[in-house]
């Protein structure tokens, strides 16, 4: 305080400052709760559509013999699987859209 009874003029922007901060930390700790959320989310969407396919191909073990269409189904399905190109350990972008078309890619052809 000054002799005046007032606050001292860098005092009041210090306090700004400190409560600028301060909401910009806050709005980082809600950013990443967001992004938890959202990644874990895409995550569950991304393993439901792959126990899906797990799941149609697991149907096809109790069958004696494939029908035909089924046969050229596993051919691509196999294709698809091999011809994935991935880099997972980088945590790119690029990867978690490969792996989100190769699940649309298979989920489709087993749903035709």
């Amino acid at each position: 305080m000054n002799d005046r009874g007032g606050m001292k003029h860098g005092t009041k922007k210090e306090l700004h400052k400190k409560l600028q901060i301060q909401l910009i930390l806050s709005q980082l700790s809600t950013l990443r709760r967001e992004l938890r959320g959202a990644l874990h989310a895409y995550e569950a969407r991304l393993e439901i559509e792959l126990a899906e396919v797990v799941s149609q191909i697991s149907a096809l073990r109790s069958l004696k013999t494939l029908p035909r269409d089924r046969v050229d189904q596993v051919k691509k399905v196999i294709v698809l699987l091999r011809e994935r190109r991935l880099k997972p350990e980088k945590g790119r972008r690029k990867d978690l859209r490969k792996i989100e078309n190769l699940i649309n890619d298979l989920h489709a052809e087993l749903l035709r």
